[in-house]
């Protein structure tokens, strides 16, 4: 489990949790634009989040402070953080429709919902809110 988080790490992920919920609403929109014949502004939408993203790997300084005594949370990063590559240079592959909604759906999503399941357990430890259970 997490160590205790100072204030600015706390706040760190606050704000970065809030940057992935925003991230797999924006994956969940390409989708419905790969389903509805868009492929040109879902590729752009998902290199663009993703491109956002990559400053966030493991070797991150702020990231490994945080998450770096964990290797299960170290893993999913990284497991994500190949998937945010791969999205990002979304505009440069020559998928087809059904191989971009293969990656979105099998890679991408999965990747950052762990992610997300890590990340939001790390942002609740120690909290206050905790006490007494």
């Amino acid at each position: 489990m997490p160590a205790q988080l100072n204030e600015k790490q706390k706040v760190f992920l606050k704000q970065y949790t809030s940057l992935l919920q925003e991230v797999q609403e924006s994956a969940v929109y390409a989708g419905e634009c790969y389903i509805q014949g868009d492929d040109d502004i879902a590729d752009r939408l998902l290199a663009s989040v993703s491109t956002g993203l990559i400053p966030y790997n493991p070797e991150n300084m702020t990231m490994f402070s945080i998450f770096g005594s964990e290797e299960t949370a170290l893993s999913r990063l990284t497991t994500f953080h190949h998937a945010v590559t791969e999205a990002a240079a979304m505009t440069e592959n020559e998928w087809t429709t059904a191989e971009k909604m293969h990656f979105l759906h099998e890679q991408f999503i999965p990747a950052l919902k762990m992610w997300q399941d890590t990340a939001a357990l790390y942002s609740t430890s120690g909290d206050d809110s905790d006490a007494g259970h």
